[in-house]
């Protein structure tokens, strides 16, 4: 292949990459970052066109970093008047996603795809169980709006409780149940009593289980085991050791 065919096909993907980018996504200027200790942060979007998008609790939003390189996020609340919405970022790796919070300013710009149909509630008659870890706490929040504060019990397997308690307590997230994660998996007799438990004290709950897919996969055992239908149960898996690409 001569230079300047490989030249002509560099510029007609790069065309073609604007071209998408155009149709399907969305601009946005970053208006506020909080830090929530070291490991989080709140990062406000806003512009006009946010405005008068459809967002149901749950839903995602994907956001752009350049080369077709994106990183997904749960908004945990969006205001379609005003053209606003709020994501939480886990510093947990030097992942691109997380590489663009560190540096995030006020005034930043970034384009996003979405909102998109990822975890929703359908209208729970005997409360939620919601199961997760640091990277499911945003679509936690998101939920919790559908369902009153009693009627949602949720389990967290974490890395360092302190940091996701800085988050739980902002957040307003009361009742929030964390086990500390450990080295082998050792914890997920202490998940499993826990979930149990739930289980027992809320009977007919509907179950939501995200975060790490081999605990995800624990779980699903457990409620299996316990008879739980199928119907009453929906999982998300945000990411697996030595994968990328999750969402």
């Amino acid at each position: 292949m001569s230079d300047t065919t490989i030249s002509t096909t560099k510029k007609s993907a790069g065309m073609f990459e604007s071209m998408m980018l155009k149709m399907f996504t969305h601009s946005a200027k970053i208006m506020e970052v909080e830090e929530l200790g070291p490991a989080f942060r709140i990062i406000t979007l806003a512009g006009d066109a946010l405005r008068d998008l459809a967002w149901t609790p749950g839903d995602k939003i994907q956001i752009q970093f350049g080369g077709w390189v994106q990183r997904t996020y749960t908004p945990m609340n969006w205001d379609a008047k005003s053209g606003c919405t709020r994501i939480l970022v886990y510093l947990h790796s030097d992942s691109p996603g997380v590489q663009w919070a560190r540096a995030a300013r006020p005034g930043d710009e970034c384009v996003f795809f979405g909102p998109r149909k990822s975890v929703r509630l359908a209208h729970p008659q005997a409360g939620v169980l919601f199961f997760g870890d640091e990277t499911s706490l945003g679509l936690a929040v998101a939920l919790s709006s559908q369902v009153s504060a009693p009627a949602m019990q949720m389990l967290f397997e974490v890395s360092v409780p302190a940091d996701a308690m800085a988050v739980i307590d902002r957040l307003n997230m009361g009742g929030a149940q964390l086990v500390a994660r450990l080295g082998s998996d050792a914890h997920f007799t202490a998940l499993e009593e826990r979930m149990a438990a739930l289980l027992q004290e809320h009977p007919g709950a509907d179950i939501v289980l995200t975060g790490k897919a081999a605990t995800i996969q624990c779980m699903q055992r457990l409620l299996k085991h316990h008879g739980v239908a199928a119907s009453k149960r929906q999982s998300k898996a945000y990411w697996a050791t030595g994968k990328t690409g999750l969402d």
